[in-house]
């Protein structure tokens, strides 16, 4: 018989969770495993369904306060062997859900820096910390992106160092690498990015004003910024310079038609952008954030700007836009070092432990 896995997110929308999620289901698609993606809301989808032995179960919840009952049914008739949840809301829900129903392996993975996020979000960061703390001896292990992740999070909820495993994001493998073919003398920069407050747009933009005028800005994503930032465009005469395309789901081909990702982020959990940008060939300049010295070798498909060092990341950013860059190798040194096989593996080897 085979053993049941669930992998339990809010949505199949375009968040990094979402993703990590969606592609792991992809591995343990196999003859060993039943697998079904669970999520609660159906209005945000980027991802495809159609996927030949996996079930998509949608709670139709849409928050996960209101998922409780249903989770706990569906666990308690279909008995899984595994369970993986991830984002700190449906980390609690599942967590509390496991009190009342016996689930045999139950692994967490942690979304993010939260002494970081606690900058941004104050007292909603504080209520997700309190609960996570509470919930955390429920879960065998808690997976965080990346080490400066992993001490956070042990500092934050006082976990033991054996419950907490670092397992990087896995690569959405593709055949798309970019060309050297240049468009009248521009240098197209690319940011990839949820237009939240902690992702430090505002400071990306105030950067461009200060680069010649030939470097033009595209944005991709979307978020509760987005009206903020079009006003500051427009307030800063940068209408001909950057465009904003929203969320779309080509985002590897998007990126190939640039010259540089660019992330501006005070904080992040393990950037899925800056996989998407280097699993093309495209190098990327980034202020220094969680699981970036994991990412970036620097010369070879990249450079690191420390934390508000606005001054060296514009001059980095002119230094990636006038370099000659390997991007085949760029391309082979990520896949052989976060393909889905690889991080899938780490991910089974827990249900080993």
């Amino acid at each position: 018989m085979k053993k049941k896995i669930f992998l339990i997110v809010s949505s199949l929308g375009a968040g990094g969770s979402e993703r990590v999620y969606w592609l792991l289901s992809q591995y343990f698609n196999k003859e060993e495993y039943e697998v079904s993606v669970i999520y609660l809301n159906a209005f945000e989808q980027c991802f495809d369904k159609n996927i030949s032995g996996i079930k998509f179960i949608d709670l139709k919840t849409i928050k996960a306060s209101r998922s409780f009952f249903k989770l706990y049914k569906l666990i308690r008739k279909e008995k899984p062997f595994a369970v993986f949840s991830t984002t700190d809301h449906i980390n609690i829900l599942t967590a509390i859900v496991s009190c009342f129903v016996k689930i045999p392996n139950l692994i967490a993975r942690m979304s993010n820096n939260p002494q970081q996020m606690k900058l941004f979000y104050g007292f909603k960061t504080r209520f997700y910390n309190l609960f996570t703390k509470i919930c955390a001896i429920r879960f065998d292990f808690i997976v965080c992106q990346s080490e400066e992740m992993l001490q956070s999070v042990s500092a934050s909820y006082g976990i033991r160092p054996g419950k907490l495993k670092v397992i990087h994001n896995p690569i959405n493998e593709t055949t798309i690498l970019k060309n050297d073919k240049s468009i009248s003398g521009l240098k197209r920069l690319i940011i990839v990015s949820r237009l939240t407050k902690e992702k430090g747009l505002f400071r990306l933009l105030e950067i461009i004003k200060e680069l010649p005028q030939n470097y033009v800005l595209t944005i991709v994503g979307d978020g509760p910024l987005m009206t903020l930032l079009k006003a500051k465009v427009s307030s800063s005469n940068l209408e001909n310079r950057v465009v904003f395309k929203g969320e779309i789901n080509d985002v590897s081909s998007q990126i190939s038609k640039h010259d540089l990702l660019v992330l501006s982020s005070f904080t992040e959990g393990f950037p899925n952008a800056i996989l998407d940008a280097l699993s093309v060939g495209v190098p990327v300049v980034t202020f220094r954030v969680g699981g970036v010295k994991e990412l970036i070798r620097e010369g070879f498909n990249g450079f690191i700007a420390e934390q508000d060092d606005i001054v060296t990341l514009r001059r980095q950013i002119i230094r990636a836009c006038n370099q000659a860059w390997q991007h085949d190798k760029i391309k082979a040194d990520i896949n052989g070092r976060f393909a889905l096989d690889t991080i899938g593996r780490a991910y089974e080897n827990l249900l080993l432990q």
